[in-house]
């Protein structure tokens, strides 16, 4: 095995938080939350100023703090303190304040981003919307033209062309190191007992009304759908018992669109993974044998078992790669973070939160 020296084709940082410090939010971040982020808690946030801050006589507009701060507690399971709130400000100014350095830094060393990744970013962001008119409706009720989108886009692939450049050829990883981290991790690569199942699943509502249905009214009718769900799915057992081929039923019947059209194999899960009654329910069966009715907390399912795998751990030539790929993450991090602290310390930088 050669020692790894090398960034993969996308580069290392697109979602990378350093563990000293969160200190890129990586690749369109701004993006996330410009099409994730909703009302959350706006009468209790901090008073953000117009400008957080100034890095070298630039300044950061607040639009896209408040963005993420919006997508954060959106996301949140319950109510957010104003102090905490405080902390998620002062992190994703921070994290804003090390693009404008990335930034400032490539424009420094003439880095260029190529018009057509620019294009193949604004598409990607753009596909899931049913026209340009959607999109640019969404992009003005975020308050954010496609310019400045484009100019967020450019950020982040100069930064992370930037700051691949300080990894490439500095990173090396040996055999002998690989080896020592399985050995010294070795309940790492503990595998649990495994299973492989068909299933049909018939969700507690059905997709289509999901789609074109307030959720205030799939609530107020739930017991409703959950007992036309059970209907239906007795139907289906009725004919899986009959005989009827399960995968083609799954094919006909199941509410499952990852396994729908494999015949609803869900190929090998892990004890743990899924709904204990799920699990509950396979530990009973034998191979080639079929459930009775399932009720889990997303709707009910039929299961036939094809295949068990006791616990085991995993080889060491079956993680090796894996392994090199973390090791090298993890000293690639630390390149990066000694580069970003020295751009801090040589620039000129305002916080006005």
């Amino acid at each position: 095995m050669n020692q790894l020296s090398v960034v993969g084709q996308k580069g290392i940082f697109s979602l990378s938080c350093l563990p000293r410090k969160c200190v890129w939010l990586g690749v369109l971040w701004v993006v996330a939350a410009l099409f994730l982020a909703q009302a959350a808690g706006a009468a209790d946030e901090p008073r953000i100023p117009d400008i957080v801050a100034r890095v070298n006589g630039k300044d950061i507009d607040a639009k896209y703090i408040r963005f993420e701060l919006g997508r954060v507690l959106a996301r949140a399971k319950g109510p957010v303190s104003p102090t905490d709130q405080e902390k998620i400000i002062r992190g994703i100014i921070d994290k804003e304040v090390v693009r404008e350095l990335v930034y400032q830094e490539g424009r420094t060393k003439n880095i260029e981003v190529p018009s057509e990744v620019i294009d193949r970013e604004i598409a990607s962001i753009r596909e899931p919307y049913a026209s340009d008119e959607e999109f640019e409706a969404t992009l003005k009720e975020r308050d954010i033209t496609l310019d400045e989108l484009r100019h967020s886009i450019t950020i982040d692939a100069m930064a992370r062309q930037l700051l691949d450049e300080q990894v490439k050829g500095r990173v090396h990883i040996s055999d002998e190191d690989v080896q020592k981290y399985y050995d010294e991790n070795k309940e790492q690569f503990y595998r649990p007992e495994a299973y492989r199942v068909r299933h049909i699943f018939i969700a507690f509502f059905p997709p289509e009304r999901v789609k074109s249905t307030q959720r205030k009214e799939l609530m107020a009718r739930k017991d409703e759908f959950i007992e036309a769900a059970r209907l239906k799915m007795d139907n289906v057992l009725k004919e899986v018992n009959a005989g009827g081929d399960f995968a083609a039923l799954a094919k006909k019947y199941s509410d499952d669109a990852g396994s729908r059209d494999k015949g609803g194999d869900l190929d090998f899960i892990y004890m743990g993974v899924f709904d204990p009654a799920f699990d509950e329910a396979v530990a009973k069966l034998g191979i080639n044998q079929v459930s009775g009715l399932v009720k889990t907390e997303y709707g009910f399912h039929v299961i036939k078992l094809l295949k068990k795998r006791p616990p085991e751990y995993a080889e060491f030539k079956e993680m090796e790669a894996v392994i090199q790929a973390h090791l090298f993450n993890e000293k690639a991090q630390d390149k990066v973070q000694d580069y970003l602290d020295a751009l801090r310390n040589k620039a000129k930088i305002e916080t006005f939160f």
